[in-house]
């Protein structure tokens, strides 16, 4: 299978077109068809010489990605998209429409080896890890399907990001970089369940240019073992140690995911703990309502539940935000979509 373009950061398709004989700058003319002007044919490429392109083509394909289908949300504010790869594998991303705002949740790869017990990504065979052009992919697809700029990029979609860490680290310098998609790094989270060695080194390469997110779902230890397996490894204490010293010591900002299930994780106990770890950190805690799977038995809390662990966490001065449902409608759990498409 032939590399493909997409991907390529800016030394790279120097390299590449030098080795072929051709104008060093040829490489910038390139970049720009790619990630701004969103080509589907290496033919639609004008500026590039005709001779250029069919060697571009013996040597490289294009793209990794091909569209699938779509789904609108009933209120028109999310689209699920399904996008295959070249060797036949499904994967999925989120656009929410709110605000003015156009983000676009991605997939980091195909399934997820962490094993969430609440997660959709997790169930079902992992696949591999996707390649840095397969994740920028996602963006180009939906820019052109929408027809309007991704103001928004969250890597909160399948897969752990940081573990698929080198191809996660080149995508987000693609979207950064000038000859890239040029998106500022504060419009840009990256979410992790808690692989704590790569949260540092993340934290440390990306120089706090790109807001982080951390998977939390339970304030207590052997709870959040049963709901995020990887806490077995890294535990919550080392975790709130490594991120003490990431906001102390390197002045970055935290925001905690907290996915809230009926009778699990929603209890006062927990309200105070996740309240006393954010106190801490001084960071910022994003409730996510817990969003039904059809495979497991977990319910979302009703409204009233919700509101009092919201109020628990403002009374001791945590800022907190929930997030709308908007992907409810059109099964946005992360890997709903793909599941069902597999087993049909």
């Amino acid at each position: 299978m032939k590399p493909t373009l997409y991907g390529l950061e800016l030394s790279e398709a120097q390299t590449l077109i030098q080795s072929i004989e051709e104008p060093a700058y040829r490489a910038g003319q390139l970049l720009a068809w790619l990630y701004q002007k969103h080509i589907s044919k290496l033919d639609e490429a004008k500026t590039l010489t005709a001779a250029l392109r069919a060697k571009l083509t013996q040597t490289h394909d294009l793209a990794g990605l091909t569209f699938a289908e779509d789904f609108e949300g009933g209120r028109g504010d999310s689209h699920k998209f399904l996008f295959k790869t070249r060797d036949d594998r499904l994967l999925e991303s989120v656009l929410i429409s709110q605000q003015g705002r156009q983000t676009v949740c991605v997939s980091t790869q195909l399934g997820c080896k962490i094993g969430c017990v609440f997660c959709a990504s997790g169930k079902g065979k992992f696949g591999r890890n996707l390649t840095a052009g397969e994740i920028i992919e996602q963006i180009v697809w939906i820019e052109k399907k929408i027809k309007m700029p991704v103001t928004n990029v969250v890597f909160m979609g399948m897969g752990e990001p940081l573990d698929n860490f080198e191809a996660t680290m080149k995508a987000l310098r693609i979207l950064q970089a000038e000859w890239g998609l040029a998106m500022g790094g504060r419009r840009i989270t990256v979410s992790t369940s808690g692989i704590t060695p790569k949260i540092v080194e993340f934290v440390k390469l990306n120089e706090g240019r790109v807001r982080l997110s951390v998977s939390l779902h339970s304030s207590i230890e052997a709870k959040r073992s049963e709901l995020v397996p990887i806490n077995k490894k890294y535990t919550l204490k080392e975790l709130v140690e490594a991120l003490d010293k990431i906001h102390h010591e390197l002045k970055r900002d935290i925001t905690f995911e907290y996915t809230l299930i009926r009778d699990v994780n929603d209890s006062d106990e927990e309200a105070r703990g996740v309240a006393q770890i954010a106190s801490r950190l001084h960071a910022k805690v994003n409730i996510i309502p817990y969003n039904p799977i059809r495979e497991m038995d977990f319910r979302t809390p009703e409204k009233p539940r919700i509101d009092a662990f919201v109020h628990a966490l403002e009374d001791k001065g945590v800022r907190v935000t929930v997030r709308q449902t908007a992907g409810r409608e059109i099964n946005a759990a992360c890997g709903q979509l793909r599941l069902d498409r597999e087993k049909e």
